[in-house]
């Protein structure tokens, strides 16, 4: 009896927080994984470390700005599943290089389109976009699939218009494609450029050294609707295993505030935290020893900060089963336990 050949999926951006989880589940349901990578990055491969699953992922060199590259490497792996998580992903970035976040994330799709028209046609293909395509969109009720979409930033505008490429290869080729518009998802392989990890690591750290100083934040009660990446990874497999393509919301339905962010941060890393002050003089001290461990600096509001969106997940709830397992303070648990134990272990990701 032959050995049933294993399903395969190429993952770009396999090196990213969602990339490495996303690796690690397809990885135990026994597929190949191929993990695409930019060439001339730095290694960054610490979070495929931290799951230790670094060397059985496939790692492959790509361009998503060079269409004839995705050919050669789609017709040499020949996948089954596609995930395309890389590209562009701060907000704020895409204001200082817009033209560097539209070639990565739209033309980059639609190249990546393009690649699986010309060599890999059955593919099925799930991309990532986001929930900043609403924009400035009413926060007065749960966003879902047919919610107004104004986006208000280069990052969403390239979100919204790679989403409609995607539409169009699905309609006009055929192809199984479909986004997953993802609402903010954390976990402990979260960069520390993002504000959750930032004030999990941070409070782990003030907890280890007295002498560090309290993190520097800004809005205290700008709000998001936070999940879990492991299980929004989940959520995208979800998806391609439906029998018609769809664009789905992937998101909890609940909204927290950077305030619940650092209390639960701060409470995990074992202070007692109360805050003190409001606006800009706003601080947040640790009641048993008196400490400020956070405090709001005015630099650090956003300028045009997005609307505090939630979103609605009902319909990938019905199409695919989809059930999340972690709520959010159970996620800030998890990430201030792994920041605890990297500081203490002196590992510093």
């Amino acid at each position: 009896m032959k050995n049933k050949k294993k399903p395969v999926a190429f993952i770009t951006g396999v090196t990213g927080q969602d990339g490495a989880y996303l690796a690690n589940l397809l990885l135990c349901k026994g597929y190949d994984v191929f993990g695409g990578f930019r060439r001339g990055a730095t290694n960054k491969t610490w979070r495929l470390d931290y799951l230790e699953i670094t060397k059985r992922v496939k790692l492959v060199e790509f361009q998503l700005n060079e269409p004839q590259n995705l050919i050669e490497i789609l017709k040499k792996i020949q996948p089954n599943e596609i995930y395309h998580l890389a590209g562009e992903s701060m907000v704020a970035d895409s204001f200082k290089y817009p033209s560097v976040t539209i070639e990565s994330n739209t033309i980059g799709t639609l190249n990546m389109l393009e690649a699986v028209r010309i060599i890999s046609p059955k593919s099925k293909i799930f991309f990532a976009s986001s929930s900043e395509i609403f924009g400035k969109n009413s926060h007065n009720k749960l966003l879902n699939e047919s919610s107004l979409t104004q986006p208000n930033n280069p990052y969403a505008i390239s979100k919204l218009t790679a989403n409609y490429f995607i539409k169009l290869y699905r309609d006009r080729y055929d192809i199984f494609a479909c986004s997953g518009i993802l609402f903010n998802h954390e976990s402990p392989l979260r960069g520390l450029q993002f504000v959750t990890r930032k004030i999990t690591y941070r409070m782990a750290e003030l907890k280890m050294n007295s002498m560090v100083s309290p993190v520097e934040l800004g809005d205290l009660n700008s709000s998001r609707d936070w999940g879990s990446a492991i299980d929004y990874v989940k959520a995208m497999k979800l998806m391609l295993e439906t029998d018609e393509p769809k664009d789905y919301i992937i998101a909890t339905g609940v909204l927290s505030s950077v305030r619940d962010c650092l209390r639960l941060s701060a409470f995990n890393a074992g202070f007692d935290p109360i805050f003190e002050g409001s606006g800009i003089s706003e601080v947040c001290i640790d009641n048993i020893s008196g400490r400020v461990i956070a405090k709001v600096l005015e630099r650090n509001f956003r300028k045009s900060d997005t609307l505090p969106l939630a979103g609605d997940p009902t319909k990938i709830e019905l199409a695919t089963g989809w059930v999340r397992a972690i709520n959010f303070e159970k996620l800030i648990e998890e990430m201030s336990v792994a920041d605890m134990n990297r500081i203490k272990a002196g590992n510093y990701d």
